[in-house]
């Protein structure tokens, strides 16, 4: 029964891949709503192995992706210099990596790196090496371009549960969130060595609560999603506590289940909430500015959300865990107009 439906659902595909008797384009998404000014725009999502080929999306739709090269539970979400998409994947035990500049995609694992068992974290450094957190080994494995291991850090204390990771290429510094030693680990990107400790278990400034995830702007400031803290936690570069926002609540500006951090070329901080589904963007100063995304399984919608990562030109990738996709959308900012200019000027 089940072949035979695929087999039906697959028919009514064909005149979408073949002839290209598609439906009109869909309308552009933006947030806020007109006739507010818009600042954000939905772009797409990535699902699979097939995201870089157009004529098996409408399959892909309709049939879900062939299981081996689809994301299964998504977590985590890292944008490289090269503009290249990390995703960890727990249920899969592996990372793929969506290469839209050559519209490919590929997994760690397929390159040869089968060693992963619950891989939460992801980040890459100016030099292209690959940092990955293991929940499950409580391990963080340094890879280099190729998928082949470097290293494996060496902290001390020893890791409980390393989760978020972040990078600061131009002060060389790797910084790892353990969630069960309710710590920030800084590492020397290019030794390896562990260079502090940052905060310990507690509720006052400086301290944590089962912290989550962690990013650094082009300051070097660090930024700590302080989760069963209900907040966020600013630190400078040398892990000197700058200020906190965010409390436990139900109103704009408030958290439920924080999970993923970044910040864009402007300074706006981003925070997921897997409870709210939607992203959350403030001022430096922990004001609320806007909120994008909603419930659901549409364009721009999302259940449990989790890892956010901002690229260099201001685009913004969410992990939509329960659709098993990562959402792409655009900051409509300064990056924004100049690219719209250049555009007008060729």
């Amino acid at each position: 029964m089940k072949r035979t439906l695929k087999k039906i659902l697959l028919t009514l595909a064909l005149p979408v891949i073949i002839y290209g008797c598609a439906a009109p384009p869909l309308p552009d998404i933006y947030w806020p709503e007109a006739p507010d000014e818009p600042k954000i725009k939905y772009i797409r999502d990535y699902r699979s192995g097939n995201s870089f080929k157009e004529s098996n999306m409408a399959a892909d739709i309709l049939l879900g992706a062939d299981a081996a090269s689809a994301l299964k539970k998504p977590i985590g979400v890292h944008t490289d210099t090269n503009g290249k998409i990390f995703v960890t994947d727990t249920a899969g035990a592996d990372v793929f990596v969506f290469d839209p500049a050559n519209k490919k995609a590929t997994t760690l694992g397929e390159m040869g790196a089968k060693l992963f068992y619950k891989p939460i974290g992801v980040a890459s450094d100016a030099t292209g090496k690959i940092f990955i957190s293991d929940s499950q080994t409580d391990k963080v494995i340094v890879l280099d371009q190729s998928a082949k291991i470097i290293t494996t850090l060496n902290p001390d204390p020893p890791f409980k549960q390393p989760t978020g990771l972040a990078v600061d290429s131009e002060r060389k510094r790797l910084y790892i969130t353990d969630t069960h030693t309710h710590d920030i680990r800084v590492f020397d990107t290019e030794t390896f060595k562990q260079i502090k400790v940052i905060g310990k278990r507690g509720k006052e400034d400086g301290e944590f609560n089962f912290p989550s995830n962690v990013t650094v702007d082009n300051k070097g400031n660090v930024y700590v999603v302080d989760t069963m803290n209900g907040r966020v936690e600013i630190f400078d570069m040398d892990g000197k506590f700058i200020r906190a926002f965010g409390q436990f609540g139900d109103s704009p500006g408030m958290f439920a289940r924080p999970k993923g951090i970044a910040v864009d070329s402007e300074g706006h901080i981003y925070v997921v909430d897997a409870a709210f589904n939607n992203v959350q963007i403030f001022d430096e100063e922990g004001n609320i500015l806007l909120a994008f995304a909603s419930y659901g399984s549409d364009r721009g919608q999302m259940i449990l959300p989790a890892g956010i990562s901002i690229d260099k030109d201001d685009f913004i990738y969410v992990i939509d865990s329960w659709n098993r996709r990562v959402e792409v959308f655009e900051y409509i900012g300064e990056k924004h107009k100049s690219r719209q200019s250049a555009v007008k000027k060729n």
